[in-house]
């Protein structure tokens, strides 16, 4: 079919192109031409409205965001050059920090802390003491008294009550072990003045011969030269037993050398 077309236009052209439309046929050509323009020109007319409103619209976000920033810009100008520049006055100095005061407090609770250790140390040592004391005179017991002597040879320290406690008990109590623990508590102490004082006057109160020898031993490892002359009487009193003897003379020995 198509060909067909072909050929017909192709033998009749010249036809075609000498005749002319109908007048009014161009008219209506004309007129839908105008029309058309018409239209063209009113979109166009409509697309430079909108992009005019755009315009518009970001002018004046731009106006609103200027407007509203101005203000603080200023505002901040103004504090800033009104700020004071402080150089090197007191008030610019850093305030003091709260560590020495929490340093005294520290002292403080330390210092109560130590206070109250003593107290309590102390209020023990009283205890200990009334202990001590009531278990040596309980003369209706020698078991408790020779107790109490040996408890005492544990203490850390001694005074002179203690210690006047114990020798009043290894010259005098009716029970020989209990006087030998309490010149065994004694002998702990023995590099204390009173106590060497107090060992040594003791020699020459001893009458218990398990006593005597124990004490001459202590005294001899102390090198107390001092009682050499107390031993020599020792060896030459006839109510003293030939086993004290022996030992006051290896106390002299041993101290004359």
């Amino acid at each position: 079919m198509s060909n067909e077309l072909e050929d017909f236009i192709r033998d009749n052209r010249e036809a075609f192109d000498s005749r002319m439309p109908d007048p009014s046929v161009l008219d209506r050509i004309h007129a839908e031409m105008a029309g058309k323009q018409k239209k063209q020109s009113i979109v166009i007319s409509i697309r430079t409205v909108r992009w005019a409103a755009a315009c518009l619209v970001v002018l004046a976000g731009l106006g609103a965001f200027w407007i509203l920033n101005k203000p603080v810009t200023e505002t901040a100008v103004i504090a800033k050059a009104e700020t004071p520049v402080v150089k090197d006055t007191p008030a610019a100095v850093a305030p003091e920090t709260s560590q020495p005061a929490e340093t005294n407090n520290a002292a403080i609770v330390a210092e109560s802390d130590i206070r109250t250790r003593k107290e309590n140390n102390a209020a023990i040592r009283r205890e200990q003491k009334q202990v001590l004391f009531a278990g040596l005179n309980d003369m209706s017991s020698s078991s408790e008294r020779l107790n109490a002597a040996m408890k005492a040879y544990q203490f850390k320290d001694t005074d002179k009550e203690i210690v006047n406690a114990l020798v009043k008990t290894m010259n005098t109590d009716p029970n020989t072990n209990v006087r030998l623990a309490a010149l065994d508590a004694l002998s702990r102490f023995h590099r204390e003045p009173y106590v060497k004082q107090q060992l040594v006057a003791s020699l020459s109160k001893q009458k218990d011969p398990m006593v005597q020898i124990e004490l001459i031993q202590v005294l001899t490892k102390m090198k107390q030269t001092t009682i050499i002359k107390e031993l020599e009487k020792i060896t030459k009193d006839e109510n003293t037993i030939k086993a004290v003897k022996d030992q006051a003379y290896s106390g002299i020995y041993t101290l004359g050398s």
